[in-house]
């Protein structure tokens, strides 16, 4: 999270945030996150999760629409944590603070945790996929939000980033060039449609065998396999490329296996998978760079972005994978 972001979330904007989602600031426990301040809550009729996100992060309309599209999924049988209604009876609210505002909002919280080390089996990958693909067909059939509404570009969302990087830097040329061949990609309703875009092992939780989805915060319209990517992308990271490149080979298929189930993308799709693992890649390095101070990353964090940059700059694909 941005510095100037965090100093605007005083002790009296955290208290303004606990009265709206119905607790006090002592019942707050925070939970840390990286997009918004995330806490947990209780009130006494179980624990949920209250949320706020700095708007020049998301606009209220912005917000809107990942509430209403999580709803629409959790109506047709998504497993997904629906939003819950704050103190007033509405699912958003706003607080001010200096040079801003907050957006608050509460949700369902998952139960169990995320996938654990002796967990990530072919089978369990296999149900990620079918997750993923499951909500990839919802969201085709998806009407979209009421006004005033608005769902997120994914120019104004991925583009910033690419344009932040120096125009002199070999990163930042790749990082454009990479986005202008992703944008000859076909946006038919198949392929592109609104999306969660972060479906990490950290926003799933496993309880009892099944998987619940949460944080629809970076939700935009893209391309589907983007979502793909990016579980490949986390799953596979390990400090020997030797050691990543055995874990998507064995972990890849079983995913893809899965999605099948559910949906269907065509080979072109398919075939563009590395260059949504380049995306993110470039994106999570950029997020990054923006969002910490070099005082604040660890020695694995400096390597990574580190190795990272240097990929980049050599023209490697993601990882140092070979797709």
């Amino acid at each position: 999270m941005k510095p100037a972001v965090r100093a605007r979330y005083t002790p009296e904007v955290r208290a303004a945030v606990a009265t709206a989602a119905g607790g006090t600031p002592e019942a707050l426990q925070d939970l840390g996150g990286f997009e918004s301040f995330v806490h947990e809550l209780d009130v006494g009729q179980g624990p949920y999760i209250v949320k706020a996100t700095w708007g020049g992060r998301r606009s209220a309309a912005e917000m809107g629409a990942e509430l209403h599209f999580v709803d629409y999924l959790a109506e047709h049988g998504a497993p997904v944590c629906r939003p819950r209604a704050l103190r007033d009876g509405t699912l958003l609210t706003t607080v001010p603070c200096e040079g801003g505002e907050f957006h608050v909002t509460a949700w369902v919280k998952a139960p169990g945790a995320s996938l654990t080390r002796a967990g990530t089996t072919p089978a369990a990958f296999e149900a990620w996929g079918a997750l993923v693909g499951k909500l990839h067909r919802l969201s085709v059939a998806y009407p979209g939000p009421p006004a005033p509404c608005k769902r997120p570009r994914w120019e104004d969302e991925i583009g910033v980033l690419a344009e932040q990087e120096s125009s002199e830097s070999a990163t930042g040329a790749a990082f454009r060039a990479l986005l202008r061949e992703i944008d000859t990609l076909p946006r038919t309703p198949a392929v592109f449609g609104a999306m969660h875009t972060d479906l990490h092992h950290g926003n799933i939780h496993w309880h009892e065998g099944r998987m619940q989805v949460f944080d629809f915060e970076d939700m935009i319209d893209f391309w589907f396999v983007s979502d793909l990517a990016v579980v490949l992308y986390y799953s596979v990271t390990a400090p020997e490329q030797s050691t990543r490149q055995a874990l998507y080979e064995a972990r890849a298929p079983a995913l893809w296996a899965g999605y099948a189930r559910e949906h269907e993308l065509p080979s072109a799709q398919r075939a563009a998978l590395p260059w949504f693992m380049a995306l993110r890649e470039h994106t999570l390095r950029a997020v990054l760079m923006r969002s910490t101070r070099p005082s604040e990353r660890s020695p694995r964090l400096i390597q990574q972005l580190e190795e990272a940059t240097a990929r980049i700059e050599r023209g490697e694909p993601a990882l140092g994978l070979a797709f």
